[in-house]
């Protein structure tokens, strides 16, 4: 009988050990499908076109379309202003081309969210990531960028959204949806484009005509 019981709780733990590694192997492919990775570099393409411009300030009072920005920052400067969008076009793992986003909470801290969910991060993307943008919405104050990322930080905890078909869930998000339901939902300004059949790749953040470029790595 102890035998018995001995196998039974082998071939448990084995299974539970395989499924995360299936379901795992299953998203891989999933999303792979939904972003995939010669639209991902066509996009990539276009925006490495698109050329620098200077950030707003924290305190601007209109959007960078207004007539009465009060300041501007300079371009190519590294972004620690509270609001800016980071995105890289790093492959997830080296498997999957999703990217990865997140939004500047400090000059050291990102709110992101990754697998294990909606979580700090460092904001050190000049130096971990091979590839970064820095960028900010045109139409957004500086003071409205720092309501995004306070928005992005109170859904810390929240897991993370496997289907990035269903970005209209709020109760888990992928890292890119997080950042932009932040101006969606208190803005009503919409980062996504139609380039991805509703999922919300990182690098439409970055090719919508809704931001701007303020640093590039």
């Amino acid at each position: 009988m102890k035998r018995k019981w001995t196998v039974i709780l082998t071939v448990i733990a084995l299974f539970a050990f395989l499924v995360p590694s299936i379901t795992f192997a299953q998203e891989i492919q999933d999303n792979q499908k939904i972003f995939n990775q010669e639209q991902v570099d066509k996009l990539k393409m276009i925006i490495d076109k698109k050329e620098l411009s200077p950030d707003k300030t924290a305190d601007s009072q209109t959007g960078l379309s207004g007539q009465l920005n009060s300041g501007l920052s300079s371009a190519k400067s590294y972004p620690t202003r509270k609001g800016v969008i980071l995105v890289t076009a790093d492959a997830y793992k080296g498997l999957i081309p999703t990217g990865h986003a997140a939004i500047v909470y400090s000059p050291n801290r990102v709110v992101e969210s990754l697998s294990r969910g909606v979580t700090i991060g460092n904001n050190n993307w000049y130096s971990s990531k091979k590839t970064c943008y820095g960028v900010t919405v045109r139409k957004s104050t500086g003071i409205q960028d720092k309501t995004a990322a306070d928005w992005c930080y109170k859904q810390i905890g929240k897991p993370y959204n496997w289907n990035y078909l269903n970005t209209g869930t709020r109760d888990s998000f992928y890292c890119s949806q997080l950042v932009w339901a932040s101006f969606l939902d208190n803005f009503n300004i919409d980062l996504n484009t139609s380039d991805f059949l509703g999922a919300i790749h990182p690098m439409e953040l970055v090719s919508t005509d809704k931001t701007i470029i303020v640093y590039r790595k």
